[in-house]
């Protein structure tokens, strides 16, 4: 659980088969990201943010920035799903969308659990019907997630 786990699974990341990113994008529009859901980032998604957008590797899709317009219409996007959720199925506000796990759920970034260095855990949940249901914590930082990713 640390920023150097961030660093080691972006690094491992980029050495993947089908490896891409969104490129990155500038302080303006994750500073508008973060308006818009009214959370603010921690130290490893700003970064994750700035420095590559989203990425995808070996079939998985990390959720992250991917248009600058937040129009609700890109697929991938942490910003959007996370808007889109909040509005039609009560999405908890502390929550950040960036993951589609093959079962069926869904990984949030829980801002309402913050460590010591001020990250989120990642965490699987479900909607049920009528709530989203938390199902476990799976990683105790973004960093960790993603070496988890990188490293299966």
């Amino acid at each position: 659980m640390s920023y150097q786990n961030f660093e080691k699974a972006i690094e491992l990341a980029q050495q993947c088969d089908g490896y891409c990113d969104g490129g990155g994008k500038p302080s303006e529009i994750v500073a508008k990201a973060e308006e818009l859901v009214g959370i603010k980032f921690s130290r490893q998604n700003n970064q994750y943010f700035k420095q590559h957008g989203y990425i995808e590797f070996f079939g998985s899709e990390v959720f992250g920035i991917v248009e600058d317009d937040f129009s609700g219409a890109h697929a991938g996007c942490a910003i959007e799903a996370t808007l889109i959720d909040r509005n039609s199925l009560n999405l908890p506000q502390e929550w950040l969308t960036i993951y589609f796990f093959d079962d069926g759920h869904y990984g949030y970034l829980d801002y309402s659990q913050l460590n010591e260095e001020g990250e989120p855990p990642v965490i699987k949940a479900i909607y049920d019907g009528e709530k989203y249901v938390m199902v476990e914590k799976v990683a105790e930082d973004f960093g960790d997630f993603l070496l988890s990713l990188v490293t299966e």
